[in-house]
């Protein structure tokens, strides 16, 4: 079998996953919870994996994956009570903020314990060679894999939240699907990428004009569709899709680069066509926490989100 078939494979699992979990609010986005945090430990444990050095270094890989499961379950318990696709019970609201209040920034008390953590565990039981890197790499497993998670709930607790979920994550994955088969069916041109060597110049202006197409129809289809006024409009669309298209390039080379230290192909296996979670998730883990960043400075400089 193909990678281009496997590829389309997954994708007829995957996407109706993922539109199952962010859609779908009766359980209170309990399956996006679920989800999330598999996708948190199965894509730690990869990125774990790949920053292995045995004796020059190692992360902490159980205090690293239940930091990161801990940080988005406060995260999730914090999005209930402000999300308004289904607003919680007023009881199960008050009692969950007695304890988790949802305007507290309980997420940096956790990190700093995490950094004490880290460095206690380091001095207890490890030489000293290596401690740089040990803890370092732990800590930044927990933040490149935790906070894009976090920051795709906030997100979806928007009003228009909905519409940029669609808009974030079709510009992401249609950028790198475009510039697959952009590049397979149009490369000529190497972009001269050392990190990345085969990618073409065809196939990443493949890859944004893919994107550019997608988020003009969801656009005009998006008030038929919903009764609701698209968030963007189309003058702003011709900004934020090649920029974030360009944002995805950059995840995925990012983590081409992890690969390349790691001297592997893949992160894992797990999903077919692609890989690990990580090669699956690359470019997703910069373009949502940009969006949410680009969304707040919209809403700082007086414009409606």
């Amino acid at each position: 079998m193909s990678e281009t078939t496997r590829r389309i494979l997954s994708a007829v699992v995957l996407v109706p996953t993922f539109l199952f979990c962010f859609y779908y609010t009766d359980w209170y986005y309990l399956q996006l919870y679920i989800f999330c945090s598999i996708a948190i430990y199965i894509g730690l444990k990869e990125f774990y994996g790949l920053a292995n050095k045995e004796d020059e270094g190692k992360p902490f890989e159980k205090l690293g994956v239940s930091t990161a499961i801990l940080l988005f379950t406060i995260a999730y318990l914090q999005f209930l009570q402000i999300q308004t696709h289904n607003p919680l019970p007023q009881e199960y609201a008050s009692f969950i903020s007695r304890f988790f209040p949802p305007n507290n920034n309980l997420l940096l008390p956790v990190l700093f314990l995490l950094f004490i953590g880290v460095y206690f565990l380091q001095i207890l039981s490890r030489p000293l060679e290596g401690a740089l890197f040990s803890t370092s790499i732990t800590i930044a497993g927990v933040l490149y894999l935790a906070l894009p998670n976090i920051y795709f709930l906030k997100l979806i607790s928007l009003e228009k939240g909905i519409y940029y979920v669609w808009i974030v994550a079709g510009v992401t994955f249609l950028t790198d699907t475009g510039a697959y088969f952009g590049g397979r069916w149009f490369g000529r041109h190497p972009a001269g990428l050392k990190v990345s060597p085969k990618k073409t110049w065809e196939g990443y202006i493949t890859g944004i004009l893919t994107a550019l197409v997608y988020t003009y129809t969801v656009t005009f289809f998006w008030k038929p569709a919903t009764g609701e006024e698209a968030a963007f409009g189309y003058f702003e669309l011709a900004f934020y899709t090649p920029m974030f298209s360009f944002v995805t390039i950059i995840g995925d080379l990012a983590e081409s680069a992890m690969k390349r230290d790691a001297k592997i192909k893949d992160s894992a296996s797990v999903i077919p066509g692609h890989g690990g979670f990580l090669d699956l998730g690359d470019a997703i883990f910069f373009t949502v926490p940009c969006t949410y960043f680009y969304l707040s400075l919209k809403e700082v400089l007086g414009f409606v989100i």
